[in-house]
């Protein structure tokens, strides 16, 4: 089974009907399916929690998506100092977040491709060919 990491600007998707919500939707049910594995730093939690406020969704409603995250059985890792580390270089080597810069790093040490819907993000990576536009996604 193939794994990627997914960042917040997707596992949000889940939640908040907006562009390209089918697309993470169908990325989750492949994962359900058992024909990929769904990755992400601890990180997207908090994130997720942060989206989801700021879409106006009571506390109830982010605590039961955290809760559906978890029943999805998302592989959701907390960094290791080597991924801290690296978040510090891809940081300042990119001039992005250190948000942005922990999924980077998550999914380098990985070895696996980050799918993100931020387009941002994508444009100041482009040199890192493991970072990819959800709209790319295939099995």
């Amino acid at each position: 089974m193939d794994q990627i990491v997914l960042d917040t600007s997707v596992i949000a998707k889940l939640f908040i009907e907006e562009e390209w919500s089918d697309i993470a939707i169908k990325i989750k049910d492949a994962h359900v399916q058992g024909k990929i594995e769904i990755a992400a730093p601890s990180l997207a939690k908090y994130e997720l929690i942060n989206a989801l406020k700021y879409k106006s969704f009571g506390k109830e409603e982010i605590k039961d998506a955290l809760e559906v995250i978890k029943d999805y059985a998302f592989l959701i890792v907390e960094p290791s100092d080597l991924v801290i580390n690296k978040t510090a270089d891809f940081s300042m080597d990119y001039g992005i977040t250190a948000y942005d810069a922990t999924y980077v790093a998550f999914a380098n040490q990985l070895g696996k491709t980050l799918y993100t819907a931020d387009n941002k993000l994508l444009l100041r990576v482009k040199k890192l060919n493991f970072i990819k536009h959800l709209t790319s996604f295939s099995l």
